[in-house]
């Protein structure tokens, strides 16, 4: 693997496999700002094929695959061609339709993936303005000392694998931005609530309450709080595991529900649950 320098090699790699290919393939779809930082925080490498190009973004102690290819059969070819696949952990994640990621998924399988889980995205429309503050409101925005034990709450509760947790520098632009909502008891963080707004869209990214703190109404003072200081969105999104049904039924209280997008996390088998 070679590590990327410049959002612009990424942006060549896959006009080059793009031009004149039918059945274009890929599962890169970050904003140019996500490209930049990971290139940044020199997480991003690459690996060329004929008709296929592969990034790694590193996480943790394991990889993201990202892929663009000329078609699925050339994608297939290609992957056997790449010894990182077989000797580092790696997981992929497929994003769109269910009925649409068979091909993509079962060339992934045929390389030596298995589906690891499913998220499927929720969403609702706005303004977020059901529910007002209340005098007592113990929410306020989470402060630099609180970084670590964000970062900490995150990671206890949710899979690295399947749930794309932030790396510490995104925990420290997210609180330094004012987007990460936070319920402190006795100077403990019980709870938080990181989302990303841009415009009149908005997204939960986490929403989590400690062990202790939970059905205490924590979680449901952060929702509140994140709505109410959202006046002005009109669209509101999340991702949430498809198994957790206690998670969708908290977020459909909220009237969220799923729009039909879902992301397939796929792994090789150095991942284990």
């Amino acid at each position: 693997m070679s590590p990327v320098n410049t959002v612009g090699e990424v942006l060549d790699a896959v006009r080059r496999i793009k031009a004149g290919a039918a059945g274009f393939c890929t599962n890169l779809f970050p904003s140019p700002q996500k490209l930049q930082s990971w290139v940044d925080h020199n997480e991003l490498f690459s690996e060329a094929r004929d008709g296929a190009t592969f990034f790694f973004k590193k996480d943790r102690d394991f990889w993201h695959l990202y892929f663009c290819a000329a078609d699925l059969p050339g994608l297939q070819l290609a992957m056997n061609l790449v010894p990182q696949l077989t000797t580092e952990p790696v997981v992929a994640d497929l994003v769109g339709v269910d009925a649409a990621l068979g091909g993509l998924s079962s060339s992934l399988e045929t390389a030596g993936f298995r589906r690891y889980a499913q998220l499927q995205r929720m969403s609702r429309a706005g303004p977020g303005d059901e529910a007002g503050r209340a005098v007592d409101d113990p929410t306020v925005f989470a402060e630099k000392h609180d970084r670590p034990a964000v970062l900490e709450l995150i990671e206890s509760l949710f899979d690295r694998y399947g749930e794309q947790l932030p790396m510490p520098y995104e925990i420290e632009s997210a609180v330094d931005n004012h987007q990460v909502l936070a319920v402190k008891r006795d100077d403990t963080l019980a709870g938080i609530l990181f989302f990303e707004t841009q415009g009149l869209a908005s997204a939960v990214r986490f929403w989590a309450v400690a062990e202790k703190f939970q059905s205490s109404g924590v979680g449901s003072a952060l929702m509140r709080r994140y709505l109410q200081v959202h006046s002005d969105v009109r669209r509101f999104t999340l991702w949430v595991n498809a198994n957790n049904q206690n998670a969708i039924r908290k977020y459909e209280h909220y009237r969220y529900a799923p729009d039909g997008l879902v992301d397939c996390i796929l792994a090789n088998g150095l991942i284990h649950p």
